[in-house]
């Protein structure tokens, strides 16, 4: 990889497992290496869930690409219908209704496995239990950077307790934990941008390792039809860590008028973001991951997605420039 040198080594843990500990001049990088009984079925089927959102949108796409054998989960039939409109084999189910997810799981080899539901670890652990019941082997799943049962952030716990679920249920498993979505700046900022507003944060000038979720879907697509990715635990980032402010005068620059940021309090971010609809949970687990923001938790960038993929990641002016006409 550009700009960066790896050693490996191995480090024996109390929990009948191993640690691979990747180093390189941007982190101190832990994969968590387990060694479950690889799937040995020649052509298995994949489930994506979350197959309408950020990441899953763009899973769905690069599975497509491969060429491999892959079913999408919706439950609305305005998203099936978009999905086979694309040419995507579809089934229906939701992962808050058990018995849609045991029919769903029928013939399944490996799960991708995705919420964005409030208090989402309580769906994604049922899940898990409903893909032991259904002979499922592996379980790729999207989590986020920070994820510990320590953390003082509702979000990162619940990421933790069901990634803790995934690797005692004895399934293969590979965990995904990236880092602030290049995305979120269409969904959450265009609107307000294109109206001469200002982007309101409670990031303080703290710095972000933005990635692309295009990135996160082909190292999914590739844990998922690849060897050598089961019991791996992979921090993913974009290759740059830049402060909202920053990234508003990239923008502005692009636009050719100014993009203001200004920085707000716990607060006023929390009462905004129920005022968007967010249910009061969730909020408080955003405006937490923004106060790590604020104290350079989410600053630091990996080598994991061009280790894993081959390519280097996506670079955030890239993003900017493709997405452009979206703030305009």
């Amino acid at each position: 990889m550009k700009g960066a040198s790896f050693s490996y080594h191995w480090v024996p843990t109390f929990r009948n497992s191993a640690y691979f500990l990747l180093e390189s001049k941007h982190l101190n990088h832990r994969l968590r290496l387990r060694r479950p009984q690889p799937s040995s079925k020649e052509n298995p089927m994949i489930l994506v869930t979350g197959s309408t959102g950020k990441v899953g949108q763009q899973l769905v796409a690069a599975l497509k690409k491969k060429g491999v054998a892959f079913k999408a989960l919706a439950r609305s039939e305005t998203s099936l219908k978009a999905l086979v409109d694309q040419g995507v084999a579809v089934v229906k189910g939701d992962l808050g209704d058990p018995a849609s997810m045991e029919a769903a799981l029928q013939g399944i080899d490996k799960l991708f496995l995705l919420s964005s539901a409030s208090h989402f670890d309580r769906l994604e652990i049922r899940a898990i239990k409903a893909a032991q019941d259904a002979g499922v082997k592996h379980v790729v799943k999207l989590s986020a950077g920070g994820a510990s049962a320590d953390s003082t952030n509702p979000l990162l716990r619940a990421h933790a307790r069901a990634e803790r679920a995934l690797e005692d249920s004895g399934l293969a498993f590979t965990i995904l934990r990236p880092s602030f979505f290049m995305q979120n700046w269409v969904a959450f900022f265009s609107h307000g941008i294109k109206a001469g507003q200002p982007v309101f944060v409670n990031a303080g000038e703290g710095r972000l390792a933005w990635i692309d979720t295009r990135d996160i879907a082909d190292v999914a697509a590739a844990a998922l039809t690849e060897p050598d990715h089961e019991g791996m635990v992979y921090d993913l980032t974009g290759p740059e860590a830049l402060g909202y402010g920053e990234v508003a005068a990239r923008l502005g620059q692009l636009l050719g008028r100014e993009v203001a940021y200004v920085p707000v309090p716990d607060a006023a971010a929390f009462q905004a973001m129920k005022g968007m609809g967010m249910d009061a949970w969730y909020a408080y687990g955003m405006v937490a991951l923004h106060q790590g923001v604020r104290r350079a938790m989410a600053e630091a960038t990996t080598g994991t997605v061009e280790l894993v993929t081959g390519k280097a990641p996506r670079t955030l002016d890239a993003y900017l420039k493709e997405s452009l006409g979206a703030f305009k």
